[in-house]
């Protein structure tokens, strides 16, 4: 019986191999390593100032 659900379960979860989940050859986002320049150019003028991106005022359109 359990012969026959470990298979069944193989084959919907292929086994695990036994890999760190993190090494040297990871992506930055899966390390934590932050990019400077790419937070500069998201949070903008708010770059050390505020813990939210700046966000221009949305231009206005006039009807005519």
């Amino acid at each position: 019986m359990n012969e026959r659900l470990k298979k069944q379960v193989d084959q919907v979860n292929p086994p695990v191999t036994n890999t760190p989940p993190i090494d040297a050859k990871s992506q930055d986002l899966k390390v934590g390593v932050v990019n400077v320049p790419a937070v500069q150019q998201q949070y903008g003028r708010n770059f050390g100032v505020s813990a939210f991106p700046y966000r221009p005022p949305a231009p206005v359109f006039s009807h005519r």
